[in-house]
């Protein structure tokens, strides 16, 4: 029992039972924030990309390499060092930020627009102001997705590689967020933390988005996975495509960054979003990790049950 009770899943179980009870938002907004103030100092328009390039990469390491070394150290003198591990899982997980705003915001997108936007401004990068009803639907669907993925790839990286590859992957992720190479400023700068963040979540963005096929709809999903290509990354492309033709929807198309109008392939099915396929939609995603985590845990019970 003892045993069980340390064992990586329990950890992590109970890291997603704190997250989903108290929101680590305020703490989130703060890593991103100081990550942005950071790479600001270094990045410059009068700097050549090559530069760029390996300025992000030295602050990467940069940050590695105190954070595992401060973290072995608190290991080693914290009376309870198995505590540690779901404190760092809790504060880098955006579900329970997201089981609590975007419900909020699908009730008041309706009634009170403006604050739909609000509500889902320090969620996305793009600019809510300009959004529409159909706007901000997509815009809640494609956050969900993105961003629950971002999670189960974490957690994958936590039972897979143990607490210093979740460390690795979480400060890639805030990185990425704090150094975002969609906007024109921070390209070359983050450009290959984003190629490395992308690298460690290609498979479990991969599982999720078979998941996804396994619902009603699946014929309209299997027929969009090749759509994934158009996309960026198509990783990210082919759970938002399969996402959006399992309820019969369109996800991606234009959105803004900045002033100008940038034009994302359109993915899934040809039907407008609505208010009720992104409730299907979230209600689908969260299914899908409750089915891997209770997949963990069967792996994990039923040989002790039998042993």
């Amino acid at each position: 029992m003892p045993a069980l009770l340390e064992h990586p899943l329990t950890l992590l179980s109970l890291a997603l039972l704190l997250n989903l009870a108290l929101p680590p938002g305020r703490v989130q907004l703060a890593l991103v924030g100081g990550l942005a103030r950071l790479g600001g100092r270094l990045n410059g328009e009068h700097y050549g990309a090559r530069y760029l390039h390996g300025a992000g990469l030295a602050l990467l390491f940069c940050l590695l390499l105190p954070l595992a070394a401060g973290y072995w150290a608190l290991a080693v003198l914290a009376p309870w060092p198995s505590l540690l591990e779901p404190l760092l899982l809790w504060c880098c997980l955006d579900l329970g930020r997201l089981a609590r705003a975007l419900p909020r915001c699908l009730r008041q997108v309706d009634e009170q627009r403006p604050l739909a936007r609000l509500t889902l401004a320090p969620l996305c990068l793009r600019r809510t102001d300009p959004l529409s009803p159909l706007g901000l639907h997509k815009a809640v669907a494609e956050v969900a997705l993105l961003r629950l993925a971002g999670d189960f790839a974490l957690l994958c990286w936590y039972l897979a590689g143990g607490v210093y590859a979740a460390l690795l992957f979480a400060l890639l992720r805030l990185c990425v967020q704090a150094w975002p190479v969609k906007l024109t400023s921070w390209r070359a700068f983050g450009l290959v933390p984003s190629h490395l963040y992308r690298a460690m979540a290609w498979l479990p963005f991969q599982l999720l988005a078979l998941t996804l096929t396994l619902y009603p709809g699946s014929l309209r999903a299997i027929r969009a996975w090749p759509q994934g290509r158009l996309w960026p990354w198509p990783a990210a492309g082919r759970l938002l495509a399969v996402a959006a033709a399992g309820v019969d929807a369109t996800l991606g198309g234009p959105r803004r960054y900045s002033d100008a109008t940038e034009y994302y392939p359109k993915l899934g099915s040809k039907q407008y979003l609505t208010e009720a396929q992104v409730r299907a939609l979230l209600g689908r995603l969260a299914i899908a990790l409750l089915f891997w985590l209770s997949l963990a845990w069967a792996w994990l019970l039923v040989p002790l049950y039998h042993g």
